[in-house]
């Protein structure tokens, strides 16, 4: 098993892909909006919504496409989880292992660098898939407004996406660092 940089290929997709597919959702919100009868008061807030729901919608869609057609065919895979066999604590271990959280038994470097291998693949679809979901109650949210209790749970909820989403770019860049600092020969380069 081995990762041949899909590191530079979710990177891509933040640099180019995501931008220009937030921007076309934007654009198409806001025309929509101004096409929309009995909207002049509240163009800016209408366009905003509908730009971002359909932002969010696109770039979920944008970016299951991308991961399946340009992410996962990246790493060589092995049809089945080298975890497989592993009781949770040792699945645990080894994931602690591989996010830098613990020392590294070298005695097991292949299993631990198989198993980073598919959890950073794991992590690539997971970071490709969740902004799209953020942007889309993100838009939800602008509809609204702040006016129950809803409205703040709705808010809540949206700031434990951002933590979350940020916690898996943190795990997916240690994955990524344990995959460099484990290579016999360079090969698997992250970036």
């Amino acid at each position: 098993m081995t990762d041949p940089g899909i590191g530079g290929a979710v990177r891509r997709y933040f640099v180019v892909h995501f931008p220009l597919t937030v921007l076309a959702g934007l654009v198409v919100g806001f025309a929509l909006a101004a096409l929309w009868p009995d909207v002049a008061e509240g163009f800016l807030r209408s366009g905003l919504y509908l730009g971002s729901l359909l932002g969010g919608l696109g770039v979920f869609v944008v970016g299951w496409i991308y991961g399946s057609k340009k992410v996962s065919p990246m790493v060589r895979d092995h049809p089945i989880g080298v975890t497989l066999g592993l009781t949770a604590e040792e699945v645990k271990h080894v994931r602690r292992q591989v996010l830098g959280k613990k020392p590294i038994d070298v005695n097991h470097i292949s299993v631990l660098r198989g198993a980073a291998v598919q959890i950073r693949a794991g992590l690539a679809r997971q970071l490709l898939l969740s902004p799209g979901l953020l942007i889309y109650f993100a838009g939800q949210f602008l509809s609204r407004g702040i006016h129950s209790f809803i409205d703040v749970m709705m808010i809540v909820l949206l700031l434990g996406m951002v933590v979350l989403s940020g916690l898996t770019a943190r795990q997916f860049h240690q994955t990524g660092l344990f995959l460099t600092s484990t290579s016999p020969s360079g090969s698997d380069d992250p970036k």
